[in-house]
């Protein structure tokens, strides 16, 4: 709570502001020259960007036809069928969407208000599977 007081950090509105921690011994198979060592897991909106980047290459490859010829040689791809590629472009496109819409305060009410922000299918960037195919 003091790290969002002191605005050391800045945290999602819509989400707790909590760091966790978690201590342990230092290990007897890893030598290190310092005291203490860590590693941070976490998760930040700004990897869209990257995946971003990631369209936008994909897109110029794909309307040149770059590389194609090197898939349409397996039998899943002789009928000229890329249908495979355009559904793993359109969920990247998905997981950015989802991912700029985290950065608003009213993300919460985000897949509620348009059924089309919603990924079917393979779930979304929070783990979760398409509503309308729940039981």
């Amino acid at each position: 709570q003091r790290i969002r007081e002191r605005k050391l950090v800045n945290f999602i509105e819509w989400g707790p502001a909590s760091i966790q921690v978690a201590l342990s011994r230092k290990s007897p198979y890893v030598q290190t020259a310092h005291r203490v060592s860590g590693l941070m897991l976490a998760s930040h909106t700004s990897i869209r960007h990257l995946f971003s980047r990631c369209l936008s290459q994909y897109d110029k490859l794909r309307k040149k036809q770059a590389f194609l010829d090197n898939y349409r040689k397996f039998p899943m791809f002789a009928d000229n069928d890329l249908s495979e590629f355009d559904e793993s472009r359109d969920i990247i496109e998905s997981l950015v969407d989802e991912y700029k819409a985290c950065e608003s305060p009213d993300y919460i009410k985000w897949g509620m208000e348009d059924p089309d922000h919603l990924l079917t299918g393979e779930g979304n960037a929070a783990g979760l599977g398409d509503p309308k195919l729940a039981l």
